[in-house]
């Protein structure tokens, strides 16, 4: 009974639940979750882990409980989402029913009225709401109290969080298990090389805006030795390409330059991706960063419309957001743009020119999804105000048809504008001729390939829900 398994739930949608998300992959992408990665780490020191990464592998719910009654589980650690939540507790109802074993849910809804779902749903043993933290070890081996970085049930009580040792400037873990998991199945369009895995230099986000969930986990960063250890290891495990999750990899520029500088150092001739911001990134970052092996930055533009931005606490202007997209085109860095249709206060004219700014950034990819209230943003309790319902609405997925409607548009007229992005912007014949330039391998042109047609199959699929 000293087996504990990682769990990616199966989904009929490919759900992405790591880092608090709530999402599906609309095209030929897939990484392995992060928080599934740092859980392996600290929980392998003490027991013997397995992974079940049921949407990589394609293993069905009545295969995962099957493979839980044939072996003796100590506990489950799942992961969880808004958008996936009714079938996710199915499974989970089904797995504390028929095989008697602890349930640990780890999900971003969660993170909200924790001990809500520690009282309504029976089969819920425990919330891990910071994944970094080794309280869990702890719970799984019996002991009570408040355990760091996690809620749970003791008898009729709920136990809280400790707080006095979770507020800390940097925090390290064991090694994760990458091994473990499916890697041969994970893509992304944006990669180089294969295989590719996640690996976290920091924890929460020192921004707030409104919109997003990720403003009320507390930025910490990680010691960077500690770091170093876990690349290392995975380079020897012949790993090649890595997807660096964090929020925002530049929030604290000094912290981002000393990582990469010890990456040069070690020589490592690793091939990564990041996520930043673009009013916390600057020559000298895109500079080193290339030289660490980064090849694509990812940027939250949202909106061109600077007062939707500054009215959601995202003060940033067009000329910064330029001045970032130009810095990385400079130092031949791809950039992945992230824009939200349909965000308050938005009108059609405004997302029209939204649109356009996508298109004259010149950015090597774009994603468009419509505005999701997550579960623990500022703007959700906001929304909650007006509408005491929307407590009661989970079916979150900024990929999906919209749930919510704005002031000014209605919800099938979102739709229809964010696959018109879609279209407006990957259906150009320049940036169809830039992206046949950038081919220069036969498995890059599989990933050209692949991408197109999940496209196009995306585009069928929102023509028939509008």
């Amino acid at each position: 009974m000293n087996k504990i398994l990682l769990l990616n739930p199966p989904g009929e949608n490919k759900y992405l639940r790591d880092q608090y998300c709530s999402s599906s992959a609309k095209a030929d992408y897939y990484w392995p979750a992060i928080d599934l990665l740092v859980l392996s780490g600290i929980l392998s020191s003490h027991f013997k882990i397995e992974v079940i990464d049921a949407i990589a592998d394609n293993i069905s719910a009545d295969q995962v409980l099957q493979i839980v009654k044939k072996s003796a589980f100590r506990a489950v650690c799942a992961l969880t989402s808004s958008a996936s939540k009714d079938e996710d507790f199915l499974l989970f109802e089904k797995l504390k029913k028929e095989c008697n074993v602890k349930i640990i849910l780890n999900g971003g809804f969660l993170r909200h009225d924790t001990p809500k779902y520690l009282r309504e749903f029976w089969f819920i043993d425990a919330i891990i709401v910071d994944y970094t933290k080794s309280g869990v070890v702890e719970y799984i081996k019996g002991k009570g109290g408040p355990l760091e970085g996690i809620w749970h049930k003791a008898g009729e009580l709920i136990q809280t969080p400790l707080s006095s040792e979770s507020q800390r400037d940097f925090f390290s873990y064991p090694i994760a298990r990458h091994e473990l998991f499916p890697l041969d199945k994970y893509r992304l369009p944006q990669a180089r090389k294969s295989p590719l895995t996640c690996v976290l230099i920091s924890s929460g986000c020192p921004f707030n805006c409104k919109f997003c969930s990720s403003a009320s986990i507390p930025y910490q960063k990680r010691d960077i030795d500690n770091l170093m250890i876990e690349l290392k290891a995975i380079k020897k495990l012949g790993i090649k390409e890595v997807h660096f999750p964090d929020f925002t990899f530049t929030a604290d520029k000094g912290h981002c330059l000393n990582i990469c500088r010890a990456m040069i150092k070690e020589g490592l001739d690793l091939s990564w991706d990041c996520l930043s911001r673009v009013d916390c990134f600057d020559a000298e970052l895109a500079r080193v960063m290339k030289n660490a092996g980064c090849h694509t930055i990812q940027f939250g533009v949202e909106s061109q419309n600077e007062k939707v931005l500054a009215a959601l606490s995202k003060c940033i202007d067009a000329k910064t957001i330029r001045n970032a997209f130009g810095l990385c085109q400079r130092e031949g860095l791809e950039t992945i743009g992230f824009f939200i249709i349909g965000l308050p206060q938005e009108d059609e004219a405004s997302i029209k020119m939204t649109i356009d700014f996508a298109c004259d950034l010149n950015c090597d990819y774009a994603a468009f999804s419509v505005f999701v209230p997550d579960f623990g943003s500022q703007i959700r309790t906001d929304l909650e105000k007006k509408d005491p319902e929307l407590k009661n609405i989970y079916k979150f997925d900024r990929t999906e048809f919209p749930v919510i409607e704005s002031e000014f548009i209605s919800k099938a007229r979102i739709w229809q504008l964010r696959n018109i992005a879609m279209r407006v912007f990957y259906f150009r014949p320049g940036y169809i001729w830039k992206r046949l330039l950038r081919i220069n391998s036969l498995s890059r042109l599989r990933v050209a390939v692949r991408i197109f047609w999940s496209i196009c199959r995306d585009q069928l699929k929102g023509r028939v829900k509008s």
